[in-house]
C-alpha cells in the first residue's frame, strides 16, 4: 500500500506538466511534485536507501518532511488562486501561508539540527521524539500541515455551492475530503507519538493507530488526485470533442475551399499541404485560416451554396466557442 500514493502523485503530476507555464495552475504541478517525492521517500526501502545518498543521520528525514510541507503550501496557493478573485484578498491569504510556511519551515530545520538522530529510522518523530529538537521538529510540521489542511477544505466547501460545472464541484469536494483525511492521519501520527512516549500506553490503541495510518494516507492521496483529475478529465474531453468537430468541418469545408483557391488563384499543386490540415496539430487555428480564406473570395463575389453558407456559419460558432 505504501507504492499507491507515490504512483498517484507521480502520475498526476506527469498529467499536469503543460500547466508548467500558466501562472495560475503551475502552484498544483509544483505541490503534486513536491507530495510525489515525500510519498516516494516514505516507502520504508526508498528511505533506507535513500539516506547514506544524503549524508546518513537521517538527513533524507528532514528532505521528507520540508518537500511534504513545501507540497502543502503550493496546494495552499493553488486553492488561494482558485477561490478569491479579489486581488487584496487573495495577497493577504497568499503572505500569510508564506508567513506560515516560512516560520514553520524555520522551526523544523532548527529542531532537526539540534536533534541527535544518527541511525537511520523512518519512523523519526516515533525513534527520537523524546528529544525537544525533535518535538519542535514533530509538532511545528505537523501544526503546519494541518491548518493548510482545514484551511483549504475550508475554504473548498465555503466556494462549493457557487460552482456551476458538476464535475468542477465534484472534484473541489474530493480535494476538500482529502484534506480532511490527510489532517487525520497527521493527527493519528502525533496521537501514536504520545502514546508510545506514556510508560502506560496501551497496546491495543497503539496497533490500531499503526494499522489506520496507512489507510487514512491513502485515501488522502486518493481523494486529493481524484478531486485534481476530475476537472481536467472534463476540460479535456471538451477540448477532444472541439478538436475532432473542427477537423470535421474542415473536411466537410474542403470543396468550397477549393473553389475559393482556384477564384483567388492559388496553385494547389503548390499549396498541397494546406489540404494535409485536417490532419495536422492545432486544428482550430487551421480552420480559421480556412473560414478566412473562403469568406475572402466571398467578399470577393464568390457565390457560397446553401450548404456552404451553413457550414462556414457552423465553423464560425465554434471557432467563437459556442
Amino acid at each position: 500500500m505504501d507504492y499507491v500514493p507515490a504512483a498517484m502523485l507521480w502520475l498526476l503530476t506527469i498529467v499536469r506538466i503543460p500547466t508548467a507555464s500558466d501562472k495560475e495552475r503551475a502552484s498544483v504541478l509544483r505541490a503534486t511534485f513536491f507530495a510525489a517525492i515525500a510519498c516516494t521517500l516514505f516507502i520504508p526501502a526508498v528511505y533506507t536507501a535513500a539516506d547514506p545518498v544524503f549524508g546518513g543521520h537521517n538527513r533524507v528525514g528532514l528532505l521528507l518532511v520540508v518537500t511534504v510541507m513545501a507540497g502543502f503550501w503550493q496546494f495552499h496557493t493553488a486553492t488561494i488562486l482558485a477561490t478569491f478573485s479579489d486581488e487584496a484578498r487573495r495577497r493577504r491569504h497568499l503572505m500569510r501561508g508564506r508567513l506560515a510556511a516560512v516560520v514553520a519551515g524555520t522551526c523544523v530545520v532548527t529542531g532537526f539540527s539540534v536533534s541527535h538522530v544518527e541511525v537511520t529510522n523512518q519512523n523519526l518523530p516515533l525513534a527520537y521524539g523524546d528529544q525537544p529538537g525533535m518535538q519542535l521538529f514533530l509538532w511545528m510540521g505537523s501544526a503546519f500541515i494541518i491548518w493548510v489542511c482545514a484551511d483549504v477544505a475550508l475554504n473548498c466547501l465555503r466556494f462549493l455551492p457557487n460552482m456551476r460545472s458538476g464535475s468542477f464541484k465534484s472534484g473541489v469536494g474530493c480535494f476538500a475530503a482529502g484534506c480532511i483525511f490527510m489532517a487525520l492521519a497527521l493527527g493519528n501520527r502525533l496521537a501514536l507519538g504520545l502514546l508510545e512516549e506514556s510508560p502506560s500506553r496501551i497496546s491495543p490503541l497503539v496497533g490500531s493507530l499503526n494499522w489506520f495510518f496507512p489507510i487514512l494516507e491513502t485515501l488522502a492521496v486518493l481523494l486529493v488526485s481524484v478531486g485534481l483529475m476530475l476537472p481536467r478529465f472534463r476540460d479535456s474531453r471538451q477540448q477532444l470533442r472541439r478538436s475532432i468537430r473542427s477537423r470535421w468541418l474542415m473536411v466537410l469545408l474542403t470543396p468550397v475551399w477549393r473553389r475559393s483557391s482556384h477564384e483567388r488563384k492559388y496553385l494547389l499543386r503548390n499549396r498541397w499541404t494546406p489540404l494535409l490540415d485536417p490532419v495536422a496539430t492545432r486544428p482550430d487555428a487551421h480552420l480559421h485560416r480556412r473560414v478566412i480564406e473562403i469568406r475572402d473570395c466571398q467578399l470577393r463575389g464568390m457565390t457560397l451554396l446553401p450548404r456552404d453558407r451553413v457550414l462556414v456559419n457552423q465553423a464560425e460558432q465554434l471557432l467563437q466557442g459556442h
